[in-house]
């Protein structure tokens, strides 16, 4: 059954909901959620039981060609341009926090992801960052920068290639003193450019770090069950 949140303009939208990959977010078999919580994809890697970050949804991010009518999912490709749909997509992280990840609260510094490659004036993550700053009352700081331009992380489709682009070429402009760490972001496709930007943070002195996106890509891979996936 799915579970839905009803937006004040309306939409119904489906949340995300347990049991998902304690890593990475991606929803996993019920019967693997209390012995081996780990999707396909992040089960054999060696961080697991202590990832640079941890990432939550709110809801599911989902192809346009398989679902064009998926409602949040076409927010949040027109939310790149489109900055009137900031109020209504900083409801659905208003709803994760207060819902599905209430613990959220106590963390104590709400970074962006860096900006894109597109408007220096305009970037969607740092403005849900700064919403979700001022209602709970957290420090906001728009941490992160690109220190050399890299392909859109859509383009490549081989995440350990995504991870290769990526690496070194993403820099932070504040020394942290242990603060624990809320990462925005809109999407969470493959999970390396999260990866980057917390091991950045935390050698820049940040603590634990979990990352909050409005939509989650449900890959099939991560859906597989392995013959080996035993733990």
């Amino acid at each position: 059954m799915k579970r839905v949140f009803l937006r004040s303009d309306g939409a119904e939208l489906e949340i995300l909901y347990p049991p998902y990959c304690r890593v990475c977010g991606n929803p996993i078999p019920d019967c693997f959620a209390g012995t081996f919580p780990y999707c396909a994809a992040c089960k054999d890697r060696p961080d697991r039981d202590d990832p640079p970050v941890r990432v939550r949804a709110f809801g599911k991010y989902l192809f346009e060609e398989e679902f064009p009518d998926d409602v949040l999912s076409h927010e949040i490709r027109r939310l790149k341009t489109d900055e009137t749909l900031v109020p209504r997509l900083l409801e659905c992280l208003f709803y994760a926090i207060d819902h599905q990840y209430p613990d959220f609260r106590d963390l104590d510094v709400v970074v962006p992801v860096m900006r894109g490659t597109g408007s220096e004036s305009y970037n969607p993550p740092a403005l849900l960052a700064e919403g979700v700053a001022s209602r709970y009352g957290m420090r906001y700081l728009d941490a992160l920068y690109k220190s050399k331009v890299y392909r859109p992380m859509h383009s490549i489709p081989d995440h350990l290639e995504k991870e290769r682009e990526i690496a070194g070429n993403i820099g932070c402009r504040y020394r942290f003193n242990g603060e624990s760490v809320l990462l925005i972001d809109d999407t969470c496709i493959t999970g390396a450019t999260k990866r980057e930007c917390a091991a950045v943070l935390r050698a820049h002195g940040a603590g634990e770090i979990w990352s909050l996106v409005l939509g989650r890509m449900v890959n099939r891979k991560h859906l597989q069950i392995p013959g080996s996936y035993n733990g």
